[in-house]
């Protein structure tokens, strides 16, 4: 997965969270929690909210894509909420923040498309997942990529306002063309850039984490694709960062994923239970690495 300046993409936006999917390391748990200031607060509750009404705003534009409108101007109108909640609570109308993502590209019918899975508080989300999902699947569009990555953005909530409402104008009239349009609007003047993460271990577990919840929601591609790239920060780092680590451990590693691509290529229901547990012990093996 390079990395590369966003162009198209949408993200899957989220409304319940999978449990034990945590990618903050056991260092950090252990560390006293300093009390937040209330403007802390309510910059992190900024944040949160905004990385949704985006989730939301992609979600639409998604669904508009795979022609279903209803859906779209569902989304449109959760998105329209939040701005407006955003709107009184923000003393700039302009929110700049990192979010990260778990990117899946597809290989469309025409272009290359990239949708995010939005991560919060070091959790992955995912909502309304399963029948964007399902309805993709039956168009046949493929995935041939994933990762963890992070995307800069500069939001600006007067545009925003803007272009959702003409969306959905647009979508009233049947005009799916032009709400494709005013939603891709508002990421193309909001995405400053997209990055990978720099840190080896931190790629290599976070990727782990973000497989382990992919499998969880029985996305078995999207599972394969991620293991691959963990596989690809493994290798590259064999001889550089994780040079002093003991050769024989980062090879067991890249042997168990080489063994569960294979399993996951079957789509056995009974894997995401089988192998819960082995994502764990993996990350806790590779966070040891730095200790």
């Amino acid at each position: 997965m390079s990395k590369s300046i966003f162009t198209y993409g949408y993200f899957l936006t989220a409304f319940f969270v999978l449990p034990s999917i945590a990618f903050a390391t056991d260092a950090s748990k252990n560390q006293p929690t300093k009390e937040k200031t209330p403007i802390e607060l309510q910059r992190e509750q900024t944040l949160q909210l905004t990385h949704k009404m985006m989730g939301h705003i992609n979600l639409a534009q998604f669904a508009l894509d795979i022609k279903l409108p209803d859906e779209a101007s569902g989304y449109i109108k959760k998105a329209q909420a939040i701005q407006t909640e955003l709107m009184t609570q923000s003393p700039e109308l302009k929110i700049n923040s990192s979010f990260k993502y778990g990117k899946v590209t597809y290989d469309g019918s025409q272009t290359i498309k990239e949708r995010y899975v939005p991560v919060m508080d070091d959790i992955l989300l995912i909502s309304d997942y399963e029948t964007i999902f399902k309805h993709s699947k039956e168009m046949g569009i493929k995935e041939t990529d994933a990762g963890l990555v992070h995307i800069n953005v500069m939001v600006d909530l007067a545009a925003v306002k803007t272009s959702l409402d003409n969306a959905l104008q647009d979508i009233s009239k049947k005009e799916y063309s032009q709400a494709q349009s005013a939603l891709a609007a508002i990421f193309k003047s909001a995405i400053i850039d997209e990055t990978e993460i720099d840190d080896p271990i931190l790629a290599i577990s976070g990727n782990l984490a973000l497989a382990k919840a992919f499998l969880s929601e029985r996305q078995y591609d999207k599972a394969r694709f991620t293991l691959e790239y963990v596989q690809k920060r493994l290798s590259d780092a064999k001889n550089t960062s994780l040079s002093g680590v003991d050769q024989a451990s980062v090879d067991k590693l890249s042997t168990d994923l080489d063994n569960l691509q294979a399993e996951l290529k079957k789509e056995d229901p009974t894997l995401t239970q089988r192998i819960s547990d082995q994502f764990d012990h993996w990350k806790k093996a590779v966070k040891g690495w730095t200790s």
